[in-house]
Formats: C-alpha cells, structure tokens, sequence
C-alpha cells in the first residue's frame, strides 16, 4: 500500500509547501495559503502544476518532489486515484532520469494497491516499467516475464476503458525486449498485433507514435532504413508538443536511418544539434547516447581520429557499465581501432567484455552477440587470439546471422536481414576459401541464395507427382499450387510466406557457447585455439545430382572490402572434387564491378581487355576453358545475385569467348537445380522429347524481330498456334513449347514482357511446358540486390512448370535476338538439346554479322536444368 507505514509518514511532511517548496519559490506563498486553509486539491492541482514546470527545466529532485508532494496532497482530498498517478509519474521520471533503484521501489509500490478493476491499468503500467528497467540492465528473461504479467492483468480486465492503451504499451515493451535479444519475427508479429488492437479500440495517437518508434527499431535491424526512417519521422509528429522526451529519442533515432542511407551530413547536424543542447543541460544520461550515435557517423565518413574523441568522451559513462549503451561503446571502441590500426589486445579486450555481457543467461543477446564475434573474426593477429579462435568466432558469427534469418516468413524480412549482415556472410565465405575450405565455401554462398523460389519448386514439384492442390516440403516449408497439379503458384510470388521449421534452440547455444569461450580464454589471459567449431547453414547436393547438372558446375559470389571487390569462384568438375579460387579485383575492374553490381550493364563497346579481366576474374578455373569449338564443356553457372544481367557467354579467357568453349547455362542455386532435376515426370514433361507436341507463342507483332520468329514458328514439327493471351496456355493439349517475345521493361519481380504486359506472377500461375522462351530485354535479369531470391521472369515460368527458360540478360539485341532464337527453335525442333542449340545459334549469328555486340548474339541465356 502506498498510504501506510513509517514511509508514508515521512512522506506526508512533503505536504506542507516548506518542505515542498524552496523558499524562493513564487508559488510558495499561494501554496501556504492553500495549506493554511486545508483545500487539498487547488493545493495537489497547484504541486502538479509546478513539478511539470520543473522537469522541462531540468530540475528533476524538484519535480520528483513535487509529485510526491501532489500524491500526499490528493490522500488528504480523498483522491487516491490522483495519488496513485502522481507515484506512477514519479516511478516513471526516476527512470527517465537515471534513478533506476528508486524507479523500481516505486513501481512494487503501485503493485502493492489491490488488484481491481479501478487499479488494473496502474497495475500494468507497473509491470511495463518493471520491463522497461530490465531492458536498460539488459535483463530481457526478467523483462519478458513483467510484460506477460502486465498482458495477464489487461487480458483480466479488458473491458476496463483505460486498459486498452496500457495492453497497447505492454505489447510495444515486450516487441522491444525480442528485439534486443535479435528475435526478430517475435518482435515484428507482437508489433502487428500492437498496432492492429490499436486500430481496433481507437487508441490515443501518442501511444500511435510509441508503436511508430518501435516499428522503426525494428526496420532498422532488418536492414530497411527507409521504412525505419519513414517510422521514426511518424512518431515525431506524434510526440511533437506533447513528449519532449520521446520527441527526442524519435530525432535520435532517425540518425541510424539517415547514416545507413548515406545521408551522413544530416545525421551528423542532429546528433551535434543534440549534443550541444545536453552539455548545457548537463544531462549526461542523454548526451552519452547522443555521441554513441555520433560517434556511428563519424566511423561511416572514415574519420577514427574524430570518432576517437567521441568515444572518450563518452568514456566515464559507459566504461564501467553493463548497459545495452555500455556494450555498443564497447564495441565501437574495438571497431574503431580496427579500422586505425589500434593495440590488438586492447580490442579483443573490449570485444571480451562485450562477448561477456551479451552471452549472460539474462540477456541471450544474439544480435550482439553476433556483432562481436565478427569483429573478433576480423582483429588483427595477436598471441591473445589464436587462428582457430578467430575462425570459430566467424562461424558462429555467421550461424547466428542465418539464425535470424532463418525465423523470419516474410521474404522481404529474409532478403533484408540477409543484405544488412553482407558483411558476416562474406566474411565466413572468404575465410573458408582462403582456407581451401571448397565445400564449406559452397554451403555459405548457397545460403539464402534462393529461399523462396526453392520453397516454392519444393511444392509445385510434389503437386507435379501427386496432382494435388497443395503440399509441403519435408523440410516444412509449403506452398498453393494449381489445381491441376500444374507446378503453377496461387498468389503472389514475391509475397508468398517462407513456412522453414524453427531452428533447434541448441544451435543458438552454439553461438553463446562459443562467445563464451572466447570471452573467457581473452580475459583470462590464457588462449585457448580449441573451441569446437559450429555447424554450417545451407544445403549442399549429393555428388550423384552435382553430377547430373553439368561437366563443370561453377558458383560465383562476390565480396566489397576496402581492398577492392573479390572474388570467391568455388568449381567442381563432373566426379571430381570442388575447389576454391580467390581472385583480387585490379582498380580498373573494381570501377566496372561498381557500376555492374548496382545493375547496370556493361557498356555496348565495352573493350575485348575488359571481357578478358571479367573471364578471369568471375571464372578462373581453367576446368571452365578446358573444351573447344568441336568438343564443347557443359558450363552451369551459380551467378552472385548482382551479375544476372550480365551475358556470361560473352566472357573471353586467352581471347576465346566462353561459348566457343562451353554450353553454358545459369541457375539461381545449387539447390534450385536439385529440384528441378528431381520433378517427377509427367505428360510432356521433363522425362518426354521437347519437339513432341506443339508449339504456342503471344508475340509482339510490332517488333522487326517477329517476321523472323513466325517462320521459325510455323515449322515446328508438333505445329504452331498463337494465343490471345496468356491464360490460353492451360487450354487443350500441353505445349512443347511456349514461346513470347515483346519489350521488357525492367529488371526483377515486377518486370513485364510484350503488350499485354507478362509477369512473373502471371507466369508462375499457369500450367507452361517444359520449354519457355522469353525474347525479350531484361526477362532473365533479377534485380542486382545482394541477398534477395535472383526473382524474374524466367524464376515465374520456373515456377510455372518448365525445366528450361531462354530469356534476356540486360537490354539485348531485338533483331539480332530474333534471329538467335529463330535458329535455337529450329535446332530443338529437330530434336537438339536445348543449350547446345542456344550455343550453336549464337556462334552462328556472331560468325555472320562480326559488328555485333555480346548483348546481340549472347543476350540470350538459358536458366533452369539443361533438358
């Protein structure tokens, strides 16, 4: 009870303005008459009044004692419900003030009143604080448990009208404590469901804004500054005249958004703007994370002597703490020496006691966690670290970043997650191939490469075998088909779900057990190098179905660094073994691959020297150049996400082109051509002759190109029939071949071929042959995004059905294409196979016209299986 006992009576002294009041105070004397008079309520309306006063002017002993003073007051006018706001008030400004035992002696104290419905708000409120004190420890199992005592007490009294904002506040709490402790998909659903109950009972629009704030967290983990920023500016305006606490949290937050856009001037304006305001508040509570962020755009612009000096001064706040701001100096201290050549046991000291404080069962923060071990990963040598310590420490890096991963559903989570930890990914790929690690190189650079077109394959491959309506992988993901067991997907591709099984808890132990160890064998000053190593993520094909893809199966994966971009190349000869390769952009290249990776396409003219350094660069292997003209290789190329639209025929080693030499062809993953070889033969799938039954096109009949694609058309041996659009493909007889052709308009997911505008979507929901050919820019081309599923038309007609698509790579030829493909459809017809006629065509049409470009006669490229 708050109104008992010797505390209460002490406190009732504050109830006189003496002692309430400083003697200089103006309002003392109407508050002595208030008092003198006994009318308690002018005199508590008079206290409250005052201590807001007093906390915008940063005097927070006097407002904290005017509330008191307020919550004894209202006893005395019998208004205990006045009284116990005015202690929650002073239980929450003891928090926002650094008072953090004084904060939670006061909330126990709210939760000693009766639990009724007259209290229940006050009672979740309390539980809140509670969890808003354990996450400023860092304490997130405590935390949690408050919140669900807080939902518990709200679920109670539901139709209580004050509840529903504080459930709304609950649920924002507990997303906060998820995602401290990089639960991410737990943090993001509990936001949803903050927001829609909002919705739902037309809750206030500050606590609008205080979902806002959180959701903005949120993106920024998931690597989505945009979104992030968008939340943050949201909240702001709701705070705006109405929280000047939250407003600034709001401003200083948007600064991690505006760095991870680039936007690093205005980022740098806000925390200086911020920072000048706390120094001459002396509010060092604030200003310790205002130069924390600074200190983060300072390291973005590259200046360590700037971000040193911040760091200092931010040093008596933070050194001797375990709060979660502590650990982020931490770690930014070791980062910053890192990158200005510091004492290398000075910064696996700092990395230490990071790894120390986020492994603590308490916390189990694996986003930090996570950090920290690859900044361990990549210290400089020093006898503290030894070799196998280091590399344990990148591989538990980079399972605890596929870990987060891995729980998320929505694709865009998955491929955003992915993208903003490029850095763990690549870091663990280059070390196992400078190790000469090839397979385990293999499996890091298959992981996440294709997680929703190979849930969805997975799928649409059992529909093939069972003509079901639906099924699922063993792995547990699923997905809706045609009913006609077509392979073809009901929905949206790019929005469909990732439905994986839940990771195994104990590989998250994996990653503690390793910090700790780590942890423990730097601070003891006795290094240990055997720490067990954890196991890889991804998925790699047995030798059998490797086998089967082609002679040489090549993967490419590139990595930035401040060197200059590389190369990891990791091949694997038919029945042989992989093997790794790493190769050093020159600075020449390293300007073209700038250019290339945000999805621009070479150059037309672009010079033989340059298509020679990019043969070398992408596919070193001499496995790769071992055919000729009369004795070709079969080349299946892993392309890295950002080089689709980039026609890998065209590559030159020793002044051959790659198609003099190969029969090329690009799938999106290992995995993906493992179930795609896996489909169960059907009526005129994969396991009967392509040229067995008809043909079907939808042509633009306004390009130059179609009067040399009709004739090709007309002479296919199963017959040629054109179709008003593209639903006609389901009719009658299943096609041999489908063939479209039309102006493309863009890279990616969204693009769309021909007149009547073809997608990805559209393509994927038909029931399509085995072969697709799609004539048209950009149709094979995802979007160059590291990280995200290489979606495009081709990935739709994949989805759709077919084993193999010719599609475009980047703006190709239109004329030159139409006769490439002409010739390609004349070949199949008579019974070729698909690449080797794709090849054939093409040295043709260079042969005859020699002015052409490599997007004029290799523009085109197969993707899928070579069947």
């Amino acid at each position: 009870m708050i109104d008992s006992g010797a505390p209460a009576a002490l406190l009732d002294r504050l109830i006189d303005p003496a002692v309430a009041l400083p003697a200089e105070h103006p309002n003392r004397p109407a508050a002595e008459h208030l008092h003198a008079e006994q009318q308690w309520r002018p005199l508590a309306d008079l206290y409250q009044q005052q201590a807001t006063a007093a906390w915008r002017e940063r005097q927070p002993g006097l407002a904290l004692r005017l509330l008191l003073a307020e919550s004894r007051t209202a006893l005395r006018a019998d208004d205990r419900k006045r009284c116990q706001e005015a202690v929650a008030f002073v239980a929450q400004w003891h928090r926002l003030s650094g008072g953090f035992t004084a904060a939670e002696r006061w909330n126990h104290a709210l939760l000693r009143e009766p639990l009724q419905a007259a209290t229940a708000g006050l009672h979740a409120y309390a539980w809140r604080e509670l969890a808003a004190l354990r996450e400023v420890a860092s304490r997130y199992d405590t935390g949690l448990s408050c919140c669900d005592r807080g939902i518990e007490v709200c679920r109670q009294y539901a139709e209580e009208p004050r509840v529903a904002r504080q459930y709304v506040r609950v649920l924002i709490q507990k997303a906060t404590l998820h995602r401290h402790r990089g639960e991410l998909a737990v943090a993001r659903d509990v936001l949803h469901g903050a927001r829609e109950f909002a919705d739902e009972r037309d809750v206030d629009p500050f606590t609008r804004g205080l979902i806002s704030h959180r959701e903005g967290g949120v993106e920024i983990v998931l690597g989505r500054p945009e979104a992030a920023l968008e939340a943050y500016r949201r909240a702001a305006a709701a705070f705006d005249g109405v929280s000047e606490g939250n407003l600034f949290y709001a401003r200083l937050r948007e600064v991690a958004a505006l760095r991870a856009l680039d936007r690093l001037g205005e980022a740098l304006r806000i925390t200086d703007d911020l920072a000048t305001r706390f120094r001459a508040r002396r509010d060092t509570y604030r200003l310790g994370q205002v130069l924390l962020e600074r200190a983060e755009v300072l390291q973005s612009r590259g200046d360590t002597t700037a971000v040193a000096a911040t760091l200092r001064e931010a040093q008596p706040y933070y050194e001797g703490a375990e709060t979660l701001e502590a650990l982020r100096w931490h770690r930014h201290v070791a980062r910053n020496l890192i990158g200005s050549n510091g004492d290398p046991a000075t910064i696996v000291g700092h990395l230490a006691t990071v790894l120390d404080l986020a492994t603590r069962p308490e916390r189990q923060d694996l986003n930090r966690t996570m950090l920290a071990l690859y900044d361990l990963h990549r210290a400089p040598p020093t006898d503290a670290l030894p070799r196998g310590l280091r590399h344990a420490a990148g591989r538990a890096a980079l399972l605890a970043a596929d870990l987060q991963r891995g729980e998320l559903s929505d694709p865009d989570d998955r491929w955003s997650t992915h993208a903003a930890r490029e850095e763990v990914y690549a870091a663990a790929l280059l070390a196992h191939t400078e190790l000469d690690e090839p397979e385990a190189a293999v499996r890091v650079a298959e992981t996440g490469r294709a997680d929703l077109l190979n849930q969805l394959l997975a799928g649409s491959s059992a529909n093939l075998a069972a003509g079901s309506g639906g099924s699922a992988d063993p792995t547990g993901s699923t997905s809706s088909a045609d009913p006609a067991g077509s392979g073809g997907l009901a929905g949206a591709v790019a929005r469909s779900r990732i439905a994986a099984p839940r990771a195994d808890p104990a590989l998250a132990e994996e990653v503690f057990g390793v910090a700790r160890l780590a942890a423990a064998s730097i601070r003891s000053g006795r290094p240990t190098d055997r720490v067990p190593l954890p196991p890889l993520p991804g998925h790699l094909p047995a030798p059998d179905i490797l086998d089967a893809m082609a002679d040489v199966v090549v993967v490419i994966t590139l990595g930035p660094r401040s060197a200059g971009w590389w190369s990891s190349v990791l091949t694997r000869p038919r029945y042989g073994e992989w093997r790794a390769t790493l190769c050093t952009a020159s600075d020449h290249l390293a300007a073209l691959l700038d250019s290339l990776t945000t999805g621009v396409p070479p150059e037309r003219g672009m010079s033989r020297a340059s298509w020679e350094e990019l043969g070398a660069f992408l596919l070193p292997d001499p496995a790769v150049w071992a055919g000729s003209p009369d004795h070709p290789r079969s080349v299946m190329i892993i392309s890295d996400p950002r080089l689709w639209h980039l026609p890998h025929a065209a590559l030159t080693r020793d002044g051959a082109y790659l198609c003099d030499v190969a029969e090329v062809s690009l799938a999106p993953s290992l995995r993906t051509t493992e179930l795609l070889l896996a489909r169960s033969p059907v009526a005129g799938g994969p396991g009967t002759a392509v040229a067995s039954g008809p043909a079907v096109s939808l042509l633009d009949s306004g390009l130059p190109g179609y009067r040399v694609e009709m004739p090709a058309l007309a002479d296919w041996p199963g017959g040629h029939r054109e179709l008003p659009a593209l639903p006609a493909v389901d009719e009658g007889v299943r096609p041999a071949l489908l063939y479209l052709s039309g102006h493309g308009d863009q890279p990616g997911a969204t693009a769309l071929l021909g007149p009547g505008g073809v997608t990805m979507d559209a393509l994927a929901q038909r029931r399509l042959p085995r072969l697709v050919v799609l004539n048209g820019c950009w149709s094979g081309t995802a979007s160059s995004r590291y990280g995200h599923d290489p979606l495009s038309l081709a990935v739709g007609a994949l989805i759709g059905g077919a084993d193999t698509v010719v599609a475009g790579t980047g703006q190709i030829g239109g004329v030159a294409s139409a006769h490439v493909a002409a010739r390609l459809i004349q070949r199949v017809g008579r019974g070729a196979s698909v690449v080797p006629a794709l090849r054939a065509a093409q040295r043709e049409i260079r042969a005859e016209n020699p002015d052409l470009g490599p997007f004029d006669w290799a523009g085109l490229c197969v993707v899928g299986t070579r069947r």
